[in-house]
């Protein structure tokens, strides 16, 4: 969410969300502020819930029913499923109807926690982020249909998911404009509409307070850039030791541009001379339509010739990505929204900063706990910290997120989001770092003098390099002109015997 202010507390639902005292939510910045529902809450809460189960309950005896989608799929094979498993669910459900799940009485409740969880500021921002959105204009608001795979999934505040009645990893909440929708997170389909989020009157004149403004997110008609050298004539600031971890960082690719394909071939031009493993991908991987095509256009065709030679990619969830994206073989998410794994001494985890509920948050948690890797890395979508004029920083996913990387000694936060590459001055002892343009670009972005930035670049796309040793992060960052745009060196400042 646009610039969200730190949030006084979190209101944790008695019964289904309480937390224990070693889960996230229980911080010293929100111990001692739960409020207790009435036994009406509770008992309002609680059929909500079970409407949510009963649904899950008919749906996944559905899915037992067709073949199994492997955690390693191809795209014709997610497609297949998807459609498949829209086709039995709609027909079983064809009788459902806006109302079945958020009842009256549901309806009431969710919208006093909405509103008590956005006060003043904070409320005005988050209706201005959900109501005029424009990708989300023309959303159909239609019982079991489809939620339109080309149109953007906004993020969920995660100190409000916190607080709202928790859903079965089945299913998730998403704002559209001024409602809330119930969507099934694999077949896509809407399963219930809540209407009216903040009163008609609110929504009317944000719609008409906030002027419609040019994206930014193309560059400019030109020609082609010109190739980039190949080695030797590539400048390399990094050690380049055999024994380090290398690797490549880049984020919101998946346009089928030209100018994704021309950076592509940069990459692979750096190859030659920094023989990176793998590569991190930070979002956004297929924008506008998810089709076998899709994947082989935005993705397969642009980067084939670094899968050719072995580079395995990790692919993270941005907000115009679908769920099942993480069935896709070539993006090695073994089937989860959040994953961890582990090259050398360097600990990574994957998180899904489009939807921090709690069971990902008690996860990361306990992999943190368990984890004595030399240097840990977290990468995902929005970015805890950014100076961007369209986005800005993610405060409310920063809130829940940063005690952890503290607390448990996180080195590294890599994110996108944000069209441009940025390295924050670090922020109480992290190394945040945004690389989103690799794909989009949106020149000018980055608001000058900001306090945040230690460096910035958005006149054109770029990737990172990064190699870590024991004792340092190297890291070089290259447009897609050839040109080192920052490059730099970071000691590591998490060994644990500073933490233990």
């Amino acid at each position: 969410m646009k610039k969200l202010a730190t949030f006084v507390a979190l209101i944790a639902l008695a019964c289904c969300l309480t937390l224990s005292p070693a889960s996230p939510g229980a911080s010293a910045q929100v111990q001692g502020s739960r409020v207790a529902l009435s036994a009406a809450e509770q008992r309002t809460a609680s059929a909500f819930e079970k409407r949510v189960r009963d649904y899950v309950d008919m749906r996944e005896r559905l899915e037992d029913r067709l073949p199994k989608l492997s955690k390693d799929a191809k795209p014709e094979e997610i497609a297949r499923h998807k459609a498949a498993f829209q086709g039995v669910v709609r027909s079983a459900r064809a009788g459902a109807k806006q109302g079945d799940i958020f009842t009256p009485e549901a309806m009431a409740f969710i919208r006093a926690t909405i509103r008590d969880e956005f006060k003043g500021r904070e409320r005005k921002e988050l209706r201005e982020e959900v109501l005029v959105e424009a990708e989300n204009k023309a959303v159909p608001a239609r019982v079991n249909f489809p939620y339109p795979e080309t149109q953007e999934l906004l993020d969920m505040p995660p100190t409000l998911l916190l607080r709202l009645p928790q859903l079965p990893k089945q299913v998730k909440y998403r704002f559209v404009r001024n409602n809330l929708f119930l969507v099934d997170r694999e077949n896509g389909l809407i399963l219930d509409i809540m209407p009216e989020v903040f009163p008609a009157a609110e929504a009317r004149a944000e719609v008409k307070a906030k002027p419609a403004s040019p994206s930014g997110d193309t560059l400019p008609a030109g020609p082609a850039a010109k190739p980039a050298a190949v080695n030797p004539a590539l400048t390399l600031t990094l050690p380049n030791k055999d024994d380090s971890v290398h690797f490549l960082v880049v984020g919101d690719t998946g346009t089928g541009s030209r100018q994704q394909y021309e950076l592509a071939r940069l990459m692979v031009s750096y190859r030659q001379a920094f023989p990176y493993d793998f590569a991190l991908m930070l979002g956004d991987n297929l924008y506008s339509g998810e089709s076998p095509a899709d994947y082989k256009k935005k993705f397969e065709d642009a980067y084939k010739p670094l899968m050719d030679q072995g580079v395995k990619f990790y692919a993270t969830l941005g907000n115009h990505d679908e769920s099942n994206q993480r069935f896709y073989e070539k993006f090695n998410m073994n089937g989860e929204e959040y994953f961890n794994f582990k090259k050398g001494n360097v600990s990574f985890y994957c998180l899904n900063s489009n939807y921090m509920d709690k069971k990902q948050l008690t996860w990361f948690e306990e992999k943190l706990k368990a984890d004595t890797s030399q240097w840990k890395v977290a990468f995902f979508h929005h970015p805890p910290y950014s100076s961007g004029g369209k986005h800005g920083s993610e405060t409310s996913l920063r809130e829940v997120v940063e005690p952890l990387f503290v607390k448990y000694g996180v080195n590294v936060v890599l994110a996108g989001h944000e069209h441009f590459y940025e390295r924050i001055k670090p922020q109480k002892g992290v190394y945040y770092f945004i690389s989103g343009a690799g794909g989009k670009l949106r020149k000018g972005d980055v608001q000058k003098g900001s306090p945040l930035t230690a460096k910035a670049y958005d006149r054109d796309m770029s990737f990172m390099l990064l190699e870590i040793t024991k004792d340092e992060m190297h890291f070089q960052v290259i447009s897609r002109t050839g040109e080192t745009v920052d490059s730099g060196v970071l000691p590591n400042q998490r060994r644990v015997s500073a933490f233990n």
